[in-house]
């Protein structure tokens, strides 16, 4: 069976779950709901695991797409990303796990340097994946 096909199917999940555990954080910061802490701790936790498939099986999928020239490049981009995204993320839920989601002080900071970082990378890994997966000009016609 070729494993790396289901990447379009999982990857949705943590690219979400990433993005609201970063909003849910923001939203905390400002607020200070209890409510947005947890959902934040719940996203990042759920999102860093559920990337773990995505990624093993997008490297799957790659290595078997023969990508020649910009597209190989493209799809190194692509692959490279995704494996800082996945790191980044783990990184971030490991700070929660291991301070019990209690953020203050340098380990708050580093979590929201994380965060940020992990929702940055998501975007960027998705520009990429959408530029293998459509073209370089599909975005060119939108406005």
């Amino acid at each position: 069976m070729a494993t790396g096909k289901l990447h379009l199917l999982v990857l949705h999940f943590p690219l979400a779950l990433i993005i609201v555990a970063a909003l849910a954080d923001a939203l905390w910061l400002w607020r200070r709901k209890t409510i947005f802490q947890e959902a934040g701790y719940f996203c990042i936790v759920l999102g860093a695991a559920a990337a773990i498939p995505a990624m093993a099986t997008g490297i799957m999928l790659i290595s078997t797409m023969n990508l020649t020239g910009d597209v190989a490049e493209l799809g190194e981009m692509h692959e490279s990303l995704g494996i800082m995204t996945t790191t980044v993320a783990a990184l971030a839920a490991v700070v929660r796990i291991l301070r019990k989601n209690k953020l203050s002080g340098t380990w708050g900071w580093a979590y929201a340097v994380l965060i940020a970082a992990a929702a940055a990378l998501v975007a960027l890994t998705g520009h990429y994946g959408g530029l293998l997966a459509f073209g370089k000009d599909y975005l060119s016609n939108i406005f």
